[in-house]
């Protein structure tokens, strides 16, 4: 059977059209596949990527094609086990002293990630960091060449995040963004107001708060004056094993303000609390009313504790996705009924 090689004209004009192309903005799924098998599909798809490239992007075109049509150094033979990618990347970089021009594309602006109730989802982004969506949870992935964006839309997350100085990773809550370079954290959405929760295990982050708006009126700047602040109102620093709480209440002239505060927590305890990570909850002297709403966010089996009961306090390790079992062990814990009907489960004395 004969093969025909495509010509070298038909290949750079191929990739004059895969340059537009990314130029216009973030392939698809389907596009990226496509770029990547047309790279591998001959071994003169790297070179016209290249030459494509520096005529787009190099104000002094020739300089770069002269550079571009040089004979490969010896040790180019050593490449042979790097991704072709990886070859270009260099290449570029090379060529044009500063950019690279050829890299695996980021997510799409404003791409969308969810879990079902229950689900602990991870996400690995093409930048090597990586999120662990905890469960019923929401977020858009917008990834730039000087930033990370993500906007958490509900829920909570954890982020290990890969270092990049140039490229700030950004996690968007309603109210508040929490900023860091390399480091590991989680976020969680508190309420519907917009109030938020910043856990560090590791590194730093900056939880940064909106600019506080102008006075409407001159009785509300005064009552700024008058009114001693009672937190930060330009965000704080979290470091590893301290936590941050963005709160949004009303001050005493009936104006939303936002605030943030900070508390040390033990290793441990906080290892716990990211014990969901996981699949499972842990607890640490919570009432047993605060555990059967913890309980609600993984299940759509609900736990409703009548009387004194839901005072109690409790401790201990549990599987997050199931509310029976941790109802039956309560039960015989604390030796109080538990009675399920349907999808409600309810502890009573």
């Amino acid at each position: 059977m004969i093969t025909h090689r495509p010509s070298a004209k038909s290949i750079d004009e191929a990739a004059a059209r895969w340059v537009a192309r990314l130029d216009a903005g973030a392939l698809t799924p389907a596009e990226d596949t496509e770029l990547t098998a047309w790279l591998d599909s001959d071994t003169r798809c790297v070179g016209a990527m290249a030459r494509a490239q520096a005529y787009f992007v190099s104000p002094r075109m020739e300089l770069a094609m002269r550079i571009l049509r040089r004979p490969p150094a010896p040790s180019v033979t050593q490449w042979g086990t790097l991704p072709r990618r990886a070859v270009l990347m260099g290449a570029a970089a090379s060529v044009l002293g500063a950019a690279v021009l050829i890299r695996r594309p980021a997510p799409a602006a404003g791409r969308r990630y969810a879990s079902e109730v229950g689900e602990v989802r991870r996400i690995p982004l093409p930048d090597g960091s990586k999120i662990t969506l905890n469960t019923d949870s929401v977020l858009e992935v917008d990834y730039r060449e000087d930033s990370r964006t993500i906007r958490l839309l509900k829920g909570e997350a954890y982020f290990e995040v890969a270092k990049n100085p140039d490229r700030p990773f950004v996690v968007e809550g309603p109210k508040a963004q929490a900023r860091a370079v390399g480091t590991a954290y989680a976020v969680r959405l508190e309420d519907d107001k917009g109030g938020m929760r910043v856990q560090v295990t590791s590194g730093r982050v900056a939880v940064e708060l909106p600019p506080q708006a102008p006075p409407a009126t001159a009785w509300q700047a005064l009552e700024r004056l008058w009114t001693p602040s009672t937190g930060a109102t330009n965000g704080t620093h979290v470091t590893a094993n301290q936590e941050a709480e963005v709160r949004i209440g009303l001050n005493a002239a009936g104006v939303e303000e936002v605030q943030v505060s900070l508390r040390d927590v033990a290793p441990g305890a906080l290892g716990r609390s990211l014990m969901w990570r996981e699949g499972l909850l842990s607890f640490e002297g919570v009432t047993l009313a605060e555990a059967a709403a913890e309980f609600a966010r993984y299940s759509v089996q609900k736990i409703v504790v009548k009387g004194a009961p839901a005072h109690e306090r409790i401790s201990g390790l549990f599987a997050a996705t199931d509310p029976a079992g941790f109802a039956r062990a309560i039960a015989l814990g604390l030796r109080i009924k538990s009675k399920r009907e349907g999808d409600v489960i309810t502890l009573y004395k």
